[in-house]
């Protein structure tokens, strides 16, 4: 909707993960049969293009491709990797995952935004090093996936290609936090939306969502009036099936998943979307899941004004919600392992309580986790 610039003058889960890898393969293999069939010429028709190389890049900013199964061409990316990446490397980083909004926004559209916070507040310490990647949405798919039999299947497969093919490109070859724990979701306009949308869907593969302005207006009794060229190209002129991809339908069929992901959204009082935004944290409420209080800033509309407003306050929340992985544990003697927690007693098999022994290979603040359970120290 609006592009965002540095200076603001324009806009159990493990197993169901792998399920989604395969079922990504057999989705691949039926859009290659079905784009054999009709011919490879057809180009996205909103204009997009999937790998937009920028001339130059900031500090801690890589330009990177992966390859689109689904999709069959190569998509490119922007990742900010923290310089502790490199210096530490046994360290893992959580990531946030940014979506732009439509119109002519790709991947390279919102990095001058976010990298000169970002890159300021992890090297200051105001937030804990953290991996974020600019993901390619195409300029208007509403991160969904073209609709079997469309003109854009097989072309425009934004969801499919984002959680099925970069999230594990990310976790392939960076050290990620590779969990929901490790991984946020935030967004502008359409994709705010799309933000929103993905954590409803897949709420095993995020601890938060940020929204900002999300355009979530559309749905099946005005969508055809508003996009008509997106209906046509995508969803075969049919209302329902795009209704059932929208984020109030998601909630309604997902509440139940919900309830463990950490909600958030900003909009500005003068923006048309205001009550459609009202309207779809009504639903959240009466469907019971926790989220945060609708934030409303005075005076600002749908443009450039509503991000400058919130500062890092996106990033922050996601790493309030973000959780550290377990440090690696050390072997000691008779198969004890350090974990967190104040020694009080370590009692080695064949020692009394209190022998000189008893505390061999244990630092205060430490506690000893032993095989046998005769072993273990007692924590307060």
């Amino acid at each position: 909707m609006f592009k965002i610039t540095i200076g603001l003058t324009s806009k159990g889960r493990s197993g169901r993960f792998v399920s989604a890898i395969i079922l990504l393969g057999i989705l691949s293999a039926f859009v290659f049969a079905w784009r054999a069939h009709r011919g490879s010429t057809v180009l996205p028709y909103d204009g997009t293009v999937w790998d937009n190389p920028p001339s130059s890049l900031p500090s801690g900013i890589i330009h990177g491709t992966y390859h689109s199964a689904v999709m069959n061409v190569d998509v490119g990316y922007n990742i900010y990797v923290p310089p502790q990446h490199a210096t530490n490397p046994t360290q893992s980083f959580p990531v946030i995952y940014w979506l732009h909004g439509a119109q002519s926004e790709d991947e390279n559209s919102d990095v001058p935004t976010w990298q000169p916070l970002l890159h300021s507040a992890v090297g200051s310490g105001q937030l804990p090093p953290m991996i974020m990647v600019w993901a390619n949405g195409a300029h208007n798919s509403k991160y969904m996936d073209a609709a079997v039999g469309s003109p854009m299947y097989g072309l425009e497969m934004v969801e499919t290609t984002v959680i099925g093919e970069l999230i594990p490109h990310i976790d392939s070859t960076y050290r990620t936090i590779a969990s929901r724990q490790g991984r946020a979701i935030q967004g502008v306009s359409i994709g705010g939306m799309g933000a929103l949308r993905f954590a409803f869907k897949h709420p095993q593969m995020f601890s938060s969502v940020f929204a900002i302005a999300p355009a979530v207006d559309d749905n099946a009794s005005n969508v055809l009036i508003n996009e008509p060229k997106l209906m046509a190209a995508m969803f075969n002129n049919d209302p329902n099936l795009f209704d059932q991809n929208t984020a109030a339908s998601l909630a309604t069929v997902n509440a139940a998943n919900l309830r463990g992901l950490a909600i958030h959204v900003v909009i500005g009082s003068e923006d048309a979307l205001l009550p459609s935004n009202q309207d779809l944290l009504a639903k959240l409420t009466g469907l019971n899941i926790p989220h945060d209080p609708l934030e409303i800033v005075n005076g600002v509309g749908h443009d450039p004004r509503i991000v400058a407003s919130i500062g890092m306050q996106n990033l922050q929340f996601a790493a309030k919600y973000f959780v550290p992985p377990p440090p690696p544990t050390r072997a000691y003697r008779n198969n004890c392992r350090l974990r967190t927690g104040i020694l009080q007693q370590w009692n080695p098999p064949g020692t009394r309580i209190g022998d000189s022994r008893s505390t061999r290979g244990a630092q205060e603040g430490q506690v000893l986790q032993c095989d046998n359970p005769n072993s273990l120290a007692r924590s307060v």
